[in-house]
C-alpha cells in the first residue's frame, strides 16, 4: 500500500493519456478486471495456497506499476490497469484466509480480530505516509512518483518470498465448478452469514462512491491545496481505528462494533453534509475512526462463519458482490450529481448506507444470543 502515486493517479493518467476520460476508463477497468477475477483467483488460494499467492499478487502489483511509469500513451495505461486489477483479486480474500489459517494452526483463530485491526493499521499508515511523500516528489515529476513507487512493490514480493504456507483445513473440490457452487451454498444456507455479507457489500459499495465524491464537496468548503491534509487525516484516524479494534472488539463484540461503527459513520457524515460548516471535512475524517474498527469487525464475522475448505472463494465471493454494487452505485452516483449536484448525491449515498442498519442490528441480535467462545492463546490443536 506504499503507493506514493495514489493521492495523484488521475491526474498522472490524464497527462499520459491526454484526456480526463480515458484516465478515468483505467481506473474503471482495473476495478471491473478485479471484479471479474474475484472467484477464479479465489479458487485458486484453496487450490495452491495462500502463500503462493500472496507472491503471485505481489508480481502482479510490480508489473503494473512499471507499465505505468513506462506509459507514454493510453495503451500501456489500460494494460497496466488490468494487471493492477488481477492483483487485486489475488489478495482479495486470500489474504485475510492466510491470517485466520496462519492462526488456526496454532488454535489462535480467536485472536483474529486483534491480529487483523494492527495489520489493518499499517495499511492505512502506508496511505498516509504515501500522501505525503508523493506530494513532496510531485513537485518535480509525476511520472518520478509512479517510478519510485516500483521500490515498495518489489519489496512486497521479496516480503511473500519469507511467508509459508499454514496448514490445509479441508479437502478441495476435483472440480472448481462445484467448488464454488459449494461456497455459494454455504453463503445462502447460513443467514448470519448471508445478512452480513449483504450488508458489507451495500455499505463498502456506497461508502467507496461517497469516498471519492468528497473530496468535491470539500473543496467548496476548503481550498484546494488543504484537500490532501483532509485526506491524511482520513487516513490517520483510520489508522487508529484499525490499531484499538482488537481492544474495541474484545470489549463489544464484533457485531456491536459493527453496528455502532456504521451509525456513527453515516450519522457524521449525513450531518457533516446536511449542514455544511467550515467543521465539516473534520466530521466526515472522523467517521474514518469507525471505518477501521467495523472492517475488522466485519472480517472477523465472516472468517468465523466461512468453512475452512472455501475459506477464501467464500471471502471472494463476499468481495464481488461489494465490486458490483460499487459499479453500480458508482455510475448512478455520478448521473445524479450531475443532475441535482454533489450534496443531494452523498446525503442519498448515506441514506442508503443507513437502511442497511437493520441487518446489522439483526446480526448483533444473533450473536448476544449465540456468542462464540475464544480460545486462550496458549490452546493448541
Amino acid at each position: 500500500d506504499v503507493r506514493l502515486y495514489g493521492p495523484f493517479i488521475i491526474i498522472y493518467f490524464a497527462q499520459v493519456s491526454k484526456s480526463y476520460a480515458l484516465a478515468a476508463s483505467v481506473m474503471s477497468l482495473t476495478m471491473l478486471s478485479s471484479a471479474i477475477l474475484e472467484l477464479p483467483t479465489g479458487v485458486l488460494s484453496d487450490k495452491i495456497g495462500r502463500a503462493r499467492v500472496v507472491f503471485c499478487g505481489g508480481l502482479a502489483s510490480v508489473v503494473a506499476v512499471c507499465l505505468y511509469g513506462a506509459a507514454s500513451g493510453y495503451g500501456l495505461l489500460v494494460v497496466g490497469g488490468l494487471f493492477e486489477g488481477l492483483s487485486r483479486a489475488l489478495y482479495s480474500g486470500n489474504n485475510e484466509a492466510l491470517l485466520y489459517d496462519s492462526l488456526a494452526e496454532h488454535g489462535r483463530e480467536g485472536e483474529y480480530h486483534r491480529h487483523a485491526g494492527r495489520v489493518g493499521s499499517m495499511f492505512q499508515l502506508a496511505l498516509a505516509i504515501s500522501a505525503v511523500l508523493g506530494g513532496v516528489v510531485a513537485h518535480w515529476s509525476l511520472r518520478a512518483v509512479v517510478l519510485l513507487s516500483i521500490v515498495p512493490q518489489i519489496l512486497s514480493v521479496a516480503t511473500a518470498l519469507l511467508m509459508y504456507e499454514p496448514a490445509v483445513h479441508g479437502a478441495f473440490e476435483s472440480n472448481a465448478f462445484a467448488h464454488v457452487r459449494q461456497a455459494f451454498r454455504n453463503v445462502r444456507g447460513n443467514r448470519q452469514l448471508r445478512r452480513v455479507v449483504i450488508a458489507n457489500a451495500v455499505l463498502g459499495g456506497v461508502g467507496e462512491t461517497s469516498f471519492q465524491l468528497q473530496p468535491a464537496f470539500i473543496n467548496m468548503l476548503w481550498p484546494t491545496w488543504a484537500l490532501g491534509l483532509a485526506r491524511m487525516a482520513s487516513h490517520g484516524l483510520a489508522f487508529a481505528g484499525y490499531w484499538l479494534a482488537g481492544r474495541i472488539i474484545d470489549r463489544f463484540g464484533a457485531a456491536a462494533t459493527l453496528l455502532l461503527g456504521g451509525l456513527w459513520s453515516q450519522l457524521a457524515n449525513s450531518a457533516a453534509v446536511f449542514w455544511p460548516t467550515i467543521a465539516s471535512p473534520a466530521m466526515i475524517a472522523s467517521g474514518s475512526l469507525a471505518y477501521g474498527s467495523s472492517s475488522v469487525a466485519v472480517d472477523t464475522l465472516q472468517q468465523h462463519e466461512f468453512s475452512d475448505s472455501e475459506r477464501a472463494t467464500m471471502g471472494s465471493l463476499s468481495s464481488l458482490l461489494g465490486s458490483l454494487v460499487f459499479a453500480a452505485v458508482s455510475v448512478l452516483a455520478g448521473l445524479f450529481a450531475d443532475k441535482f449536484g454533489i450534496r443531494p448525491t452523498l446525503l442519498a449515498c448515506q441514506a442508503i448506507a443507513l437502511s442497511m442498519l437493520p441487518l446489522l442490528w439483526t446480526a448483533h441480535l444473533h450473536a448476544r444470543r449465540f456468542p462464540r467462545p475464544t480460545r486462550p492463546p496458549e490452546a493448541g490443536r
